[in-house]
């Protein structure tokens, strides 16, 4: 595009050359104003242009940046993830003295009523429940507690507490009641996913009614050849820590479960001839 100075010193050109010679100089002193005026217009254009220019391409950076954060913050594909390793040792001890071993880990599966047992007994588990059934025609056993978080562990405990405060117990003696049938968060086997409080559907209390329900007769007898063992038998309540409970039945795997409960000892027990 031709600039106004431009065409306008083309067109006067002959015109200055022959006008006189203070007509002249007036005309070039405007002429000269003319293209300086120009210049700076055009010097203006370009550098608003770029200016622009600089403010668009700074605008796409930025929208680039904040997608890139978007998509840094919230892609998990390059997010590294450690896989837990599943634990082998079915034969792990826990009790008042032994907590959960830091990084102990059992992968899960959901019964039909919503509990959670690990995955490697289930099928011993799911076995048991139907022999048992089979055998005592008309009577059926439920699994009314097994994994638990160290949450729901911690949150039992205090409720066995408070039902001892009411009960008129002090607090200490409170405390000291509540830790011989519930154990503390970190120190429970409900932790770990390997065992389960099984009860008689008839009936479901968890005290020593239980074990003259044909089902926990059958459990008791039968247990065993099927991996699991009664955890806290009648007698071993100081090696064990706890009160008697019928109900409580530990995976442990077969071989192991077969030779402890027939010896009539406890996993303690076992363990410890295992170490001699």
């Amino acid at each position: 595009m031709m600039h106004l100075s431009f065409i306008m010193a083309l067109y006067f050109r002959k015109e200055i050359f022959f006008m006189k010679r203070e007509n002249r100089k007036h005309a070039i002193i405007c002429l000269i104003f003319l293209i300086i005026f120009d210049v700076t217009a055009i010097a203006v254009y370009v550098f608003s242009q770029s200016d622009n220019k600089n403010q668009d391409k700074g605008e796409r950076i930025e929208k680039t940046e904040k997608s890139n954060e978007k998509y840094t913050t919230y892609d998990v594909k390059n997010t590294s993830v450690p896989k837990r390793k599943k634990d082998k040792d079915l034969l792990v001890l826990v009790n008042k003295k032994n907590a959960i071993p830091n990084g102990f880990y059992q992968p899960l599966h959901q019964l039909k009523n919503g509990k959670y047992v690990a995955e490697t007994m289930y099928e011993d588990l799911k076995n048991m429940w139907s022999d048992c059934e089979a055998d005592n025609p008309g009577y059926s056993i439920m699994v009314v507690s097994a994994y638990r978080t160290a949450a729901r562990q911690t949150q039992i405990l205090q409720e066995e507490i408070r039902k001892n405060r009411s009960a008129g117990m002090s607090e200490e003696q409170a405390q000291k009641d509540a830790l011989q049938t519930v154990a503390p968060s970190g120190y429970s086997e409900h932790e770990t996913g390997l065992c389960v409080d099984i009860t008689s559907k008839a009936n479901q209390r968890l005290d020593q009614t239980q074990e003259t329900t044909p089902e926990n007769i059958w459990l008791r007898k039968h247990c065993a050849e099927y991996g699991f063992i009664l955890r806290y038998p009648k007698g071993k309540e100081k090696v064990t820590g706890y009160d008697y409970e019928s109900w409580h039945f530990r995976y442990v795997g077969k071989e192991p479960a077969k030779e402890i409960m027939s010896r009539g000892i406890t996993l303690e027990e076992y363990l410890s001839t295992l170490r001699r």
